[in-house]
Formats: C-alpha cells, structure tokens, sequence
C-alpha cells in the first residue's frame, strides 16, 4: 500500500511518511546546525550546548506529556478514537524526550558537579519519577488495551506530571538558568533549540499516531 494511501487514513492528509523523513532530516540538520553555531558560555565553555539540548528536551517532553493528559480528558468527556490516538502519541513522543533529557544531563552532572547522576537533587528525583510512572503507564496501557482506561491514565499521568513540575525545588540545579541570562544571543539560540525540539517531537507523535490508525497488514 502507497504512502499516500495511509496518509489519508492518518490524522493529517497533507503529511505522508516521505515528507516526514525528509522533514525530519531538515529538522535534525537545523538542530545540529544550531547547536554548533550556538554561543559558549564564559564559565562553561562549549558544555553549555549540551545543556542547550538537555534543557529545550525537557521542557518539550513536559509539555508533550501534560498536552498528552488534556487530550485524555477530552477523550473522557468526548471519546473519538483520534483523540486517544494523539493523547497516546504525544504521552511516548514526549516520554522519549525526556529520557533522552535524562541520558544527557549526566554530562554536565559529572563535569560541574563530579557525579554523574545527582540522586540528592530533586529535580534528577523528578525526572526518574516521571519516566519510571510513564513507562508503566505505556506498558500498563498495552497490556490492558481498554480505550477509557488509557483516556485516565493518561489524564492522571499528565496532572502529576503538571503537579510535579510546579511543586520540585532545586539544591543546585539552576531553574532556568539560560532563561535568566543577560546574553540575548544565547536566549535565541535557545528559543530556536527549543522550537526544534518540539517540532520533531511533533513529528514523532505524528509518526506514531500514523502507525496506529494505518490497518494492520494482511495474514497471507
């Protein structure tokens, strides 16, 4: 079966799966472009792109799976299959980031701190939380496959994440450091991180959200 043909069974028409992976090539090609052309930090030298990156994937994994938990909501109150589908997507696509957030942070750990995971910090506490509760929502929601189930879980998943996020202090983990300084360059480059960060976080739920609503392949 054509792509095209899938696209139209897909959430988007316009989108096919050639036009993601060239969309997603030029997004990976923007990312590393900015990353590289992005300005060093006086104190932290180069390291500071890698936190770029950890810090622009974290936002973009909450927010992904926060958006997740309002598309749960609507789903219970509105229960149409694409709205799940999404509510699905959004939650993986944005647990991804955030364990990628997660792998990253272990390198500028180690090099200001001299550890490579701070399990005394309670934002490093948060973010196990988070992905330990996400990957048994995901796996919980497989295993069960009880649509108004996933629709809650998903809600709940989202508003601890919300509650989480509002609520976890610091020891040493600046909030936002990169937000609070005075260099414009660096605030842009960021912004321009970011944005590209959940563009292909939104590329990926897409994708993900294709795959579910494509018919399973024929059983010769």
């Amino acid at each position: 079966m054509s792509s095209s043909s899938l696209a139209s069974n897909g959430s988007s028409p316009i989108l096919t799966l050639k036009r993601a992976g060239i969309a997603a090539v030029v997004l990976l090609a923007v990312l590393a472009a900015l990353l590289l052309l992005s300005p060093a930090e006086a104190q932290l030298g180069n390291l500071i792109k890698i936190i770029y990156l950890h810090g622009a994937l974290a936002r973009v994994g909450i927010y992904a799976i926060m958006l997740a938990g309002v598309l749960g909501v609507v789903y219970l109150i509105r229960p149409r299959p694409v709205l799940l589908r999404w509510s699905n997507a959004l939650q993986v696509a944005g647990l991804i980031a955030f364990i990628v957030h997660f792998a990253l942070s272990v390198i500028p750990t180690h090099e200001t701190w001299g550890m490579w995971i701070a399990f005394d910090e309670p934002r490093t506490q948060m973010s196990l939380q988070i992905i330990g509760v996400g990957i048994i929502v995901v796996l919980v929601r497989r295993l069960v496959g009880d649509d108004r189930l996933s629709g809650l879980a998903n809600a709940l998943l989202g508003i601890a994440v919300l509650l989480l996020n509002r609520s976890t202090g610091v020891l040493r983990h600046p909030l936002n450091a990169i937000g609070d300084s005075t260099s414009s360059a660096i605030q842009l480059f960021y912004l321009g991180i970011l944005l590209t960060c959940g563009l292909l976080v939104a590329l990926l739920a897409w994708y993900l959200t294709y795959r579910a609503a494509s018919p399973p392949p024929a059983n010769n």
